[in-house]
């Protein structure tokens, strides 16, 4: 090849590879997180959960896949919180105190998600506002035990989303953090309570409300499902639902125990996206998960 072919070639070389980038960017995945506070598994009937009721989820759950041995590192919110935004056990970060006043700036080399999807061409959003229609409102809530340098996040209006994609958005929902608002609904008759707990009418009414703040969030979720939806956007948008930390109860938050840590975790691969390898919607995956290692996939992802 001569040197003037080459020179001639060059600009086609450098239109393809433009084109190339381009169609990448076209087809990488939106990616959304909906995080629920403090909830555990037994707090919804798509895990087998008695007198629960969150049809959404269990929907969700038939749509997509649902882990069984999911778990956090921490049982409380900032703690686990700081360790599935890095991928990073809070201990190694130094972010294992909870809600420090003494915030810190992560150590070198140590960037949250957002930080690294924005370095890959993505929008990040922290979504609190949504269109007047669905009639709700995303927790502006981080609650990381570390400082960072500007706003973590780039948007805050889900309305941004479909005009910057590809995205990474986070809602985040309170309703199973104490103190519990949701409309009364449980059956207290029917109220299975765990067996440490004494069969007694408060505990029976404090669980009944953890069912009911469980069932407010799913139709939440719902809404959210739905305007994702709407907009043209659920073809192309993986979704993860999952929790912070275990339940919200005596025995659950700020407890290293298995109702501290445990739980639920579903994800739903959408259809114009080839799915990894074992992923089954329907399924049920028995693996043992930790919650930090979301980051290290959504990053694969």
């Amino acid at each position: 090849m001569t040197h003037e072919t080459s020179m001639k070639l060059f600009p086609l070389l450098i239109l393809l590879f433009g084109l190339a980038a381009a169609r990448a960017a076209e087809t990488r995945p939106n990616i959304l997180w909906i995080i629920a506070e403090d909830l555990g598994p037994e707090a919804l009937s798509s895990f087998g959960a008695p007198e629960a009721k969150t049809p959404v989820l269990d929907q969700f759950a038939r749509d997509g896949m649902r882990y069984t041995r999911a778990y956090t590192t921490g049982p409380v919110c900032s703690v686990s919180r700081s360790a599935i935004i890095t991928g990073m056990y809070a201990t190694t970060i130094g972010a294992h105190q909870h809600r420090t006043e003494n915030k810190v700036p992560l150590p070198a080399g140590v960037r949250p998600l957002p930080a690294r999807l924005r370095e890959a061409g993505y929008f990040t959003a922290l979504v609190e506002t949504f269109p007047a229609r669905v009639g709700l409102r995303g927790a502006n809530h981080l609650d990381w035990n570390f400082t960072t340098e500007g706003a973590p996040f780039e948007g805050r209006d889900w309305s941004e989303l479909k005009a910057h994609q590809p995205f990474y958005a986070q809602v985040n929902f309170g309703e199973t953090h104490r103190p519990y608002h949701a409309p009364a609904g449980a059956d207290l008759a029917k109220v299975a309570l765990p067996p440490y707990y004494p069969d007694h009418p408060v505990a029976r009414q404090d669980w009944a409300k953890y069912l009911d703040s469980a069932r407010e969030l799913d139709r939440k979720v719902g809404r959210v499902l739905a305007q994702l939806t709407a907009d043209g956007l659920a073809e192309n948008t993986i979704v993860v639902f999952m929790a912070d930390h275990g339940q919200s109860m005596v025995r659950g938050k700020q407890f290293l125990y298995e109702e501290g840590l445990h739980i639920p975790l579903i994800i739903r691969w959408p259809r114009s996206v080839p799915a990894p390898e074992g992923f089954q919607p329907g399924r049920d995956d028995p693996r043992l998960i930790e919650a930090i290692d979301l980051t290290a996939s959504t990053l694969a992802w």
